[in-house]
């Protein structure tokens, strides 16, 4: 007997992301003297944008081993110098925050500014996403804004995080991080023609990063332009092709597009980079109910809800939940 599933409505994902804002490093230039390797930073609260102070910071040697450790300055600073050329680990485990680390690459730069931004282990507000390294040579008025933006990002404040960015590109054009988060703010706000724009600098600013051809294929599908959305994202995978977000995006655009068999894979690869993402598995519930596969649709509803049991969708998922059981529950007894 064919399962009855017909008349379940898969659910549609709307969820949108934010784009994951990355590094940019200050490349070597030539000079006639001696070139100094250093690595300095800040370490700063993720959801209130303060420096925390005397966080201690451990410099470890790529292959093993501590190479130098201090504490973070009363402005949370960090400092390391006179390295020699290699990669390196930076590793700050803060009392109440949770732990985190970056790589730092002075094989091919000389200089890297590295940003932290610790969560609060216990924390139950808004956080920010990560952590970033950011050109060194941006001016520290351009930082402060930056910051700024993401403190009003933890509370809310969506105008003044516009408006701190726009100051920030305004008083660097060539602030790559700030035009990234600018324009994923003006994306957040549905504001097409200028997110538009911000990503088109960013990718001109950067063309190595494909996290701005994401984000431009992230505004193309919301507007509904496929063709130009999938042309952005693929360009865009195969520069961050870990990108979990922007295999999420192509999944859904395919989706949208109802080309099933090119949404499964998409989805696919963003789970197995994020196993945890509750809206990839909702969507591939979704896909796998249309590919007239429900214990397996079953299984990626049921995963939704447990990794996100109050999510958007909770209530409408439980309720597919129950009549998808009940339809197989009675198909197994008709076979017996």
């Amino acid at each position: 007997m064919k399962y009855p599933i017909s008349r379940l409505k898969p659910l549609l994902v709307i969820v949108l992301l934010s784009v994951t804002v990355v590094a940019q490093r200050e490349r070597d230039t030539w000079t006639s003297g001696p070139m100094t390797l250093e690595v300095t930073g800040q370490v700063r609260d993720a959801q209130s944008g303060e420096a925390v102070r005397n966080a201690p910071v451990r410099l470890e040697r790529f292959s093993g081993g501590l190479a130098e450790q201090m504490a973070t300055d009363s402005d949370g600073k960090f400092r390391f110098s006179g390295l020699g050329r290699g990669y390196y680990n930076v590793v700050i485990i803060a009392p109440g925050y949770a732990a985190a680390q970056q790589t730092a690459d002075l094989q091919v730069v000389f200089k890297q500014y590295l940003v932290f931004e610790l969560t609060r282990q216990r924390s139950t507000g808004a956080t920010l996403s990560g952590s970033h390294i950011i050109d060194a040579r941006v001016p520290e008025l351009a930082r402060e804004e930056y910051f700024s933006a993401h403190k009003a990002l933890a509370e809310k404040r969506t105008a003044d995080v516009i408006r701190h960015l726009e100051k920030a590109v305004a008083l660097y054009a060539e602030f790559f991080e700030a035009r990234l988060m600018l324009a994923t703010a003006y994306l957040d706000q549905r504001d097409w023609q200028k997110a538009e724009a911000a990503f088109k600098k960013g990718h001109e600013l950067k063309p190595g990063d494909g996290h701005s051809l994401l984000g431009l294929g992230e505004v193309y599908w919301r507007q509904k332009r496929y063709d130009e959305a999938e042309t952005a994202l693929l360009e865009g995978l195969k520069i961050e092709q870990k990108s979990w977000h922007g295999h999420f995006t192509l999944g859904r655009l395919y989706w949208e597009q109802g080309a099933i068999n090119k949404a499964a894979p998409a989805i696919g690869r963003s789970l197995q980079l994020k196993p945890d993402f509750a809206e990839a598995h909702l969507l591939a519930g979704n896909i796998l109910l249309r590919l007239e596969q429900p214990e397996r649709a079953l299984v990626e509803y049921q995963e939704y809800l447990r990794i996100d049991p109050s999510g958007e969708f909770a209530m409408a998922t439980r309720e597919l939940v129950k009549k998808l059981s009940k339809v197989l529950v009675e198909n197994k007894k008709s076979l017996n």
